[in-house]
């Protein structure tokens, strides 16, 4: 088609502009789990202004078995490599507790920064070890989702790491997708029930997918103990790296706290 009579043409209009120079404070790359409802939302909830999440999603069987959770690693350094190319980080996160246990800590960063080499990085496992060591807590009350053949492994590493484990207690559930319909008064009751008699400094909830939010200061309002859950330390601990103080209200005393160092 001929341009010279096209009305288009004579209608388009094409102007000149300058690049925007702002930068947020702090970008982070989040890499997470298909079967995950609950990470995102509460890590927008949490994000204060400057703050920018960068989000992708790997594939994984939704099975929660030790199997099915190692697989989800061949998918990190893929989904991360998706993550706002071109774009200046700050921080990549990996979101799966369980799965970064299995892992471990240093196969979780090298894929996670396969294509950002240097940059700092972080996941729920590490993130929840630092936040038990900056809160003082040795002796551990731990609640999960999951069943006995990924509780078993959780419970053998945190003993490895250091923590002992006074009280263990769990929703037994198999499907990833089935967490997040665990009410957060059922997580609640379940740790009143927990912490019954028990000599703990300290209650871990375990799960990026579960809806841990709303309870982490009735909580330690009601026992008197700090109370850590896995999307909550991993922002602590994302924050931390990328040199920001926390200064969150209502979401427990890890993010009231000042921290130190990385």
């Amino acid at each position: 088609m001929s341009l010279v009579n096209d009305p288009f043409t004579a209608l388009e209009q094409v102007y000149s502009f300058y690049n925007d120079t702002r930068r947020a404070q702090l970008r982070i790359g989040l890499v997470q789990l298909a079967s995950d409802y609950t990470l995102e939302n509460d890590w927008h909830r949490l994000a204060g202004p400057g703050v920018e999440i960068y989000s992708t999603r790997l594939p994984c069987s939704s099975q929660m078995t030790p199997h099915a959770l190692r697989a989800t690693g061949e998918h990190i350094a893929g989904a991360a490599a998706q993550i706002a190319p071109g774009l200046s980080l700050d921080v990549m996160a990996f979101g799966c507790t369980s799965a970064s246990m299995l892992l471990g800590n240093d196969t979780v960063t090298e894929r996670l920064t396969r294509d950002r080499p240097g940059l700092p990085a972080t996941n729920p496992w590490q993130a929840s070890l630092s936040a038990f060591q900056h809160l003082g807590i040795h002796r551990l009350a731990v609640l999960t989702p999951y069943q006995t053949e990924v509780n078993r492994p959780l419970y053998q590493a945190l003993q490895q790491a250091g923590i002992e484990v006074v009280a263990f207690g769990a929703f037994g559930l198999m499907l990833d997708t089935e967490i997040p319909s665990i009410h957060p008064d059922a997580i609640m009751a379940a740790s009143a029930a927990l912490l019954d008699g028990c000599q703990a400094d300290g209650i871990f909830l375990s799960c990026t997918n579960l809806k841990t939010l709303a309870v982490l200061e009735p909580l330690e309002q009601g026992f008197n103990l700090p109370v850590v859950s896995s999307n909550q330390a991993m922002y602590w601990h994302a924050l931390r790296l990328a040199g920001r103080q926390p200064d969150q209200p209502d979401v427990g005393r890890l993010l009231r706290q000042q921290t130190k160092g990385p």
